[in-house]
Parts: C-alpha cells; structure tokens; sequence
C-alpha cells in the first residue's frame, strides 16, 4: 500500500508473493538466521547452518509492520530489519512500540540503517558519526538489543563511513552490491541479493 503511493514498487514485494516465498523457504528447510549470526560466522571462521539464508527488509515503514512481520511470525522465520531511528514514529512508519514489538518476538533482528537515513559518502566525519553513533543509542534503548550491525542507506558508503562505523563497535555492513557469496574480506559491505514481485519460477525455483 505505502509502497504504490510513493512510487517504490521496484523496491517492495506484494505481501501474497512475500508470503509465498516465505512459505518455500521453510517448506524446503531453509535456516533464516540474523544478521549478527553470519558476521560472527565470517570473523570466527565457523559454520552456518546448512541452507543458511539472510532476510532483509529495509527502512521501517509501517508496512513491515503490517504485513511482513505477520508473515515472518506465521512461518517462524527471522527477519532483520534495517531501521532508521530517527524516522520512528513518522508518517507511515513504524512507531518504537511497533519496534518494540518485532525484536521481542524471536523472528525480528534489528540492524541499524543510520537515524535520518543519510547517506553516509556525502557527510563530514562529525555528521557520520552523529548519524551512526545517534542511532545505535537509541535501537538499543528500544529494543534491548546490542546493536552492531549495519546496512548502508542507498547503499551508499566509503572508507570514511567504515572507519567510523569500526569506532563506534560494528562488526559487519551491509551494503546493496549484488551477489550471493559472503566472506570475510567484505564483511563492511556484505551483498545482498534483490528479490522482487516475481514469481519462484524466476529465481529457477
């Protein structure tokens, strides 16, 4: 709903198609693991689970509220959630008690995505540290949550951005670079892999 009125539909997936590719992940036994979980992986060099897979849903409006937690919760699969603190509560996204809710539930993970959703490559030191440091104060405070675990708005980053995200304690990044392979040389800019309104058979699936 959100999504077709801003124009973000290439971004977004149908709730009937999320739920549909929700219900094949565990059908065919797929691990749904956090965030946390693969960077700790890549830095102690230790094993995932087998068919170990990463969901990621980006910048909290209210709809990944409405609709994808539910799904998540309906599957039993974990979620991570990209969030930008400081547009809590905003029109049309989630609010902290909506936040609140997703990461005491057991299927939600919280990574940050800065506090305004700035993106980093185009601030000064103080303002990506302003921005990076803001927000893991205030998803910790709401969540409970130790928050070191990020995702780049736009995907958007440079050696700056990194060294001040290594100084405020995060452990890994994600990034929007295509690919399905992870190691440890690129744990500040993880891929991701886009996956939209088509349907399985798209995916070779």
């Amino acid at each position: 709903i959100f999504a077709k009125e801003k124009g973000q539909t290439s971004l977004s997936v149908d709730s009937e198609v999320f739920d549909t590719q929700m219900k094949f992940l565990r059908d065919y036994g797929y691990a749904a693991i956090t965030a946390d979980s693969l960077i700790n992986a890549l830095s102690s060099r230790s094993n995932l689970p087998p068919k170990s897979i990463l969901i990621t849903i980006d910048d909290g409006y209210k709809d990944n509220f409405l609709y994808a937690f539910p799904i998540l919760r309906k599957h039993r699969l974990v979620g991570n959630f990209m969030i930008p603190s400081g547009l809590l509560g905003e029109k049309d996204f989630m609010t902290r008690e909506d936040l609140k809710q997703i990461s005491s539930s057991g299927v939600g993970y919280i990574v940050s995505h800065t506090w305004s959703h700035f993106p980093l490559s185009q601030g000064s030191r103080e303002k990506i540290r302003q921005e990076i440091g803001t927000a893991k104060i205030q998803l910790a405070g709401i969540t409970g949550q130790k928050v070191n675990t990020f995702a780049y708005p736009y995907g958007d980053f440079d050696d700056k951005s990194i060294s001040v995200l290594k100084s405020e304690g995060f452990t890994g990044a994600f990034s929007t670079i295509s690919g399905f392979t992870q190691c440890l040389s690129h744990i500040m800019s993880l891929h991701r892999t886009h996956i939209g309104n088509a349907p399985l058979s798209s995916y070779g699936l």
